[in-house]
């Protein structure tokens, strides 16, 4: 997996939370979501990471990939808040932007990065590692050495390493994370420390590092634990506890809670379709009442409105993106006027198309389809 592919596969979270509140979301759980501080619009989301994405993947410039993103805003009509102007509070702002860009590319890779270095044969290879500056900064942080220390990092000579698996790399960071980026715009990074290395420091026996590479064998590879379902185990969690009704008050249907896992509902939709869920139900929406969705309409009418087996003329084939911006067009939708018995929900993508979602008070999900913006299927 590449990190344009890694960037995809996050689950698109739109919210009103601010950094410091991400972050006490638990890191296993927020680095399978893709949001941005305090932006509540699904469809802004959606382009963001898109445009990260390509930026990732065909290393595009960033001026034109901060052009590209403008262009996104203003087809969302996007406006700063008052005051917040050309600050980092502000999407038009270049500050803003190459946080967005830089950051989820870094912490992209640096994820790539950890799970290569957690394989087995890496591992033994090279247990420890290095924390030390990869990229340069014009204004350097200089704190970086006392806060190894505060984070329980011991110093050999002159260097500050520690095994792979040692604690200190989550505490060390900002975010939680036992990767780079370790804090925001940071150019610290890190560099494998050989087996014949680490054992001369003590950091491990070679009895010790047999156990633990046999432990990685057997193990889910790192990489396939963050495809698993977009889910992190959080321990003795329940939805009556603490931190899970923060969790649901403050995302919702976007998040279920269920033996101390709990899981973005990026992929609720596709779960649906695919039939590993036959139905589930989306919260409360703008007329009052949730939602429920089964895989038999799904499997029985929007066949016809994927892909290549698109049969109208008007109809553009729908993508697994456009099914994810269901539960956003569920909640707040652009636009909502009466079609006989049903409702109909439009939602404007800002690539130029319109999402059409016909409700029924009765039976749910009665149609759902794409046009460009101003054509119909009528």
């Amino acid at each position: 997996m590449n990190a344009a592919e890694l960037i995809l596969k996050k689950a698109l979270v739109a919210s009103k939370l601010d950094s410091k509140e991400w972050n006490q979301v638990q890191a296993a759980f927020r680095n399978r979501a893709f949001f941005s501080s305090q932006v509540a619009q699904a469809n802004i989301i959606q382009a963001m990471r898109g445009r990260v994405a390509e930026y990732a993947e065909r290393g595009v410039d960033i001026s034109e990939a901060r052009k590209l993103m403008r262009a996104d805003l203003d087809r969302a009509h996007y406006q700063p808040d008052p005051g917040k102007e050309g600050t980092i509070k502000d999407l038009y702002s270049k500050a803003r932007l190459d946080v967005i860009l830089k950051h989820n590319l870094r912490q992209a890779r640096g994820m790539i990065q950890r799970a290569r270095g957690m394989s087995p044969g890496a591992f033994a290879a090279f247990p420890a590692q290095e924390f030390k500056r990869t990229h340069k900064r014009q204004t350097e942080r200089k704190d970086w050495p006392e806060r190894w220390h505060k984070a329980g990092g011991k110093v050999y000579g002159g260097r500050m390493i520690a095994l792979k698996t040692d604690p200190v790399w989550e505490r060390l960071s900002v975010f939680g994370n036992p990767f780079p980026p370790f804090d925001w715009g940071s150019g610290m990074g890190v560099i494998g420390v050989d087996r014949k290395t680490a054992i001369e420091l003590g950091l491990v026996t070679d009895e010790k590092l047999r156990e633990e590479t046999a432990a990685l064998r057997s193990a889910k590879p790192e990489a396939a634990k963050f495809n698993d379902n977009l889910q992190a185990t959080v321990p003795n969690l329940r939805k009556d506890s603490l931190c899970g009704q923060i969790l649901l008050r403050n995302f919702g249907d976007q998040v279920a809670i269920e033996n101390s896992v709990v899981s973005w509902q990026g992929n609720l939709i596709q779960d649906v379709i695919s039939g590993k869920r036959k139905k589930a139900q989306l919260g409360v929406g703008y007329n009052g009442r949730p939602l429920p969705i089964s895989h038999n309409f799904f499997k029985e009418h929007l066949s016809k409105h994927y892909g290549k087996n698109e049969t109208h003329p008007n109809s553009i084939p729908l993508r697994d993106s456009d099914y994810e911006l269901i539960p956003a067009m569920w909640h707040k939708p652009d636009k909502v006027s009466k079609s006989g018995d049903r409702d109909h929900l439009e939602f404007e993508t800002l690539d130029g198309y319109i999402l059409h979602l016909f409700v029924s008070a009765i039976k749910g999900i009665r149609s759902f389809y794409k046009t460009k913006s101003g054509r119909s299927l009528q």
